[in-house]
């Protein structure tokens, strides 16, 4: 099965005068329609790690593959639209924006590329009913419980039809019930849609093949 991502000899070091090591020489390959969980201690990398992965950090040295594309020289544009095409992110804080509506949040990554057809409303439309959301699309984000804004966060990563999903902490503001219905909901995604999903967890059961981090090395 191809890769959709692909970490090549990845360091990364921050700071200039004080140097501090983060990542030691990271090889990894995530497969397409896979479920992968990141554990380790808090300071040994994860976010770091999954940040690089997402193309939203760059290496100090290393290769990052997305999709068969090398990152390391493309341009900033371009990365953009890789990673707005490829990828879909889902943050601990979910960062919707109490402004819009719950439709038009999870429209929003579709507006960055300018797609405003209906063919991607009907898209929002489809995820929303899938995630229990559709009675909902016109409410305000605040009015949802927090595992409803979850869920809307779920639906706008998956609005570009991305080939992985990247979770930071998904669950670290839920409660056991609300956390179980967001970890079915992954499964229930990878299994319809294919979507691969890279996790970073402290939950005591992750999904999926085991990613472990420690000492800012893979083990």
């Amino acid at each position: 099965m191809p890769n959709v991502i692909e970490l090549i000899n990845v360091n990364k070091i921050f700071g200039t005068r004080v140097k501090t090591q983060i990542l030691y020489d990271i090889n990894l390959e995530i497969k397409e329609h896979s479920i992968n969980s990141i554990v380790g201690a808090s300071g040994s990398g994860k976010t770091t790690l999954l940040n690089i992965m997402g193309t939203l950090d760059r290496p100090t040295s290393g290769e990052v593959i997305i999709d068969g594309s090398d990152t390391k020289t493309m341009e900033q544009h371009k990365l953009a639209k890789l990673r707005n095409q490829s990828i879909g992110f889902i943050f601990q804080f979910h960062f919707l924006l109490q402004e819009f509506n719950v439709f038009d949040n999870v429209l929003l990554p579709s507006a960055i590329q300018r797609n405003n057809g209906s063919e991607i409303k009907e898209r929002a439309n489809r995820l929303l009913d899938m995630l229990g959301l559709y009675k909902y699309r016109c409410s305000n984000v605040l009015d949802l419980s927090g595992g409803q804004q979850q869920r809307v966060a779920i639906a706008r990563s998956l609005i570009n039809n991305p080939k992985v999903i990247l979770a930071d902490e998904p669950t670290g503001n839920l409660d056991l019930h609300s956390s179980e219905d967001v970890y079915g909901i992954f499964k229930q995604v990878n299994k319809e849609y294919g979507v691969a999903f890279v996790i970073v967890t402290h939950d005591k059961h992750p999904a999926g093949r085991v990613i472990k981090i420690q000492d800012r090395k893979l083990v």
